[in-house]
């Protein structure tokens, strides 16, 4: 992150990170499409909305967010200074975490009798999801920075110059574009079902975080953010909440229909985030000393509260709670307890390089 703070989207962030907590808690509580390992037999049904609303913006405004932010850092830097911080701040703690915690965590547990390499290259490239857990989002991001400083970092210089204001069409182009990507890749690659491409993804979910990391940067250089008003993202928002109000009554014969899952998503994307952007520059552009500190310790929160929470999940399994506050009582506690984890291991000089 550079050092120029925009109080409002540093409070995005906040609220993302807290909600990426929140998604991870709920995961032993309700109906989840995707890997957990703690099955609580307490559940709570509302949470495969929560799944599904969070699945349709939460980590492309994520993406959109860090492509935005990383402007900042290439104009203070070379493309070679640049590129050496991605590898220093993304690379490191992907290999750390993907070969010091998740490898001989998953080897544990899973009891194989492969050893620990040929388990490792099983696991990397045919369950990817569990070689490098949440760190995917770490490894795209290397990924797309990467990407974006050899082929688009000059273009998009040159395209912002002469860029038009931003207006309602480019937004409805860009929602057109993102739902056929997204539905012609569905045919081949459902939601859930993950691939090693060199990196671990999820092809489903891939055009809409890609090009929504490419449109921060975009919008940093057209300084398009600021262009945004109030009106376009309540109109986007309601349209977002129509699609989601709609989703829920259409017939299973119009939902499988090839590109009716990926219209309404990339609706409830772009909608959702507008809103949220709307919302928090509106109402969000001040702090305080807690959401300055978990604003600080984002990154470092993002890679340890996985491990909290199943901890936290595993601790309370047994007692007989109602879902919701087992719920409430892990996202609460687990923010903080990665906030308290980071704060200590973050007074390192050379981890605070890092993370």
């Amino acid at each position: 992150m550079s050092s120029k703070r925009i109080v409002y989207i540093d409070n995005i962030k906040v609220f993302l990170t807290c909600l990426v907590v929140a998604h991870h808690a709920a995961q032993a509580y309700g109906p989840t499409g995707g890997v957990w390992v703690v099955n609580d037999l307490f559940k709570a049904d509302w949470l495969r909305n929560f799944f599904f609303i969070n699945a349709s913006y939460m980590m492309g405004l994520y993406f959109f967010i860090s492509g935005y932010f990383m402007v900042f850092s290439i104009k203070k830097k070379s493309n070679a200074a640049f590129m050496n911080d991605r590898l220093k701040r993304l690379g490191i703690p992907l290999l750390f975490f993907t070969f010091f915690v998740f490898l001989p965590f998953n080897y544990y547990f899973a009891e194989s009798n492969h050893n620990v390499f040929s388990f490792f290259a099983d696991t990397y490239l045919h369950k990817p999801p569990i070689a490098t857990g949440h760190l995917w989002f770490v490894a795209s991001l290397l990924a797309f920075s990467i990407i974006y400083i050899i082929f688009f970092y000059k273009k998009f210089i040159s395209l912002a110059k002469n860029a038009a204001p931003l207006r309602v069409r480019h937004i409805l182009i860009f929602v057109v574009i993102l739902t056929i990507l997204c539905a012609a890749i569905r045919l081949k690659y459902p939601i859930d079902v993950w691939r090693t491409w060199l990196i671990p993804v999820e092809p489903a979910h891939l055009p809409q975080y890609f090009l929504l990391f490419l449109a921060g940067t975009f919008f940093n250089h057209a300084n398009w953010l600021n262009q945004l008003t109030g009106k376009q993202s309540v109109a986007f928002f309601g349209f977002a909440v129509f699609a989601y109000a709609v989703q829920m009554y259409l017939s299973d014969t119009i939902k499988n229909y090839w590109i009716t899952e990926s219209f309404i998503e990339s609706v409830m994307c772009i909608g959702i985030s507008m809103g949220i952007l709307a919302f928090f520059k509106t109402f969000g552009n001040n702090t305080n000393a807690l959401v300055s500190k978990i604003s600080a310790n984002s990154y470092g929160i993002y890679l340890l509260h996985l491990f909290i929470v199943i901890v936290l999940q595993y601790g309370i399994i047994n007692l007989s709670l109602n879902a919701n506050i087992k719920f409430i009582a892990v996202t609460i506690a687990g923010v903080l307890l990665s906030l308290l984890l980071s704060m200590i291991i973050r007074r390192s000089k050379y981890i605070r390089q890092i993370i």
